[in-house]
């Protein structure tokens, strides 16, 4: 199976982008510092790796002592809240108001633009996931650049050096968009 398939893929519309960046930018930076506001996007994937190491035992303490286990829930829920609207006040409003349709996954992702791009060059993209605002910056290598019937250019490329907190949020949106898909197939 190529790498390419190896991850579960899905179509969906984020606020999307990107700027391209030389090969040492991409092998040696660290992508948040290539867009303004983008240290809320890396604290946002903290926040969210945390909840990740936490469920456990927020299950076991929901288990053991409900009350506790509510009332942390709830807390939690309010920090939620509240990066959320962090994250929504430092995103251009350009680009929520014009979100961008790709084809993602874990490993990288496909996504039209008006100019094309240079194979095996490196971009830094910044995705926001709507309407949640979860984001991630990370750098990705060009694959593929092909001009569509419709004189769209398909660019496709393979996300590198990415952290494991900015793959975890790439993943839960995966995640959150195939149940959204699976409930809309049992509706129809």
């Amino acid at each position: 199976m190529s790498e390419r398939r190896s991850f579960f893929r899905i179509n969906e519309n984020i606020a999307l982008e990107y700027r391209q960046v030389d090969e040492a930018t991409a092998l040696q930076e660290e992508p948040e510092h290539l867009y303004v506001n983008a240290a809320s996007l890396a604290l946002y994937a903290e926040l969210k790796k945390i909840d990740s190491e936490n469920a456990a035992l927020l299950f076991q303490l929901k288990n053991d002592n409900r009350t506790l286990g509510e009332y942390l829930h709830n807390i939690n829920r309010k920090i939620d809240l509240v990066s959320q609207q962090l994250m929504s006040s430092h995103m251009p409003p350009a680009l929520a108001s014009l979100p961008s349709q790709v084809n993602m996954s874990e490993g990288g992702i496909a996504f039209g633009s008006t100019k094309p791009i240079d194979i095996n060059s490196h971009i830094a993209l910044r995705m926001t996931f709507l309407p949640s605002y979860a984001g991630v910056v990370v750098f990705a290598k060009i694959i593929r650049c092909e001009l569509d019937p419709h004189g769209e250019y398909q660019i496709a490329a393979k996300f590198i050096r990415a952290r494991d907190a900015q793959l975890q949020i790439i993943g839960q949106q995966i995640m959150r968009a195939q149940m959204a898909d699976r409930r809309q197939h049992i509706r129809d």
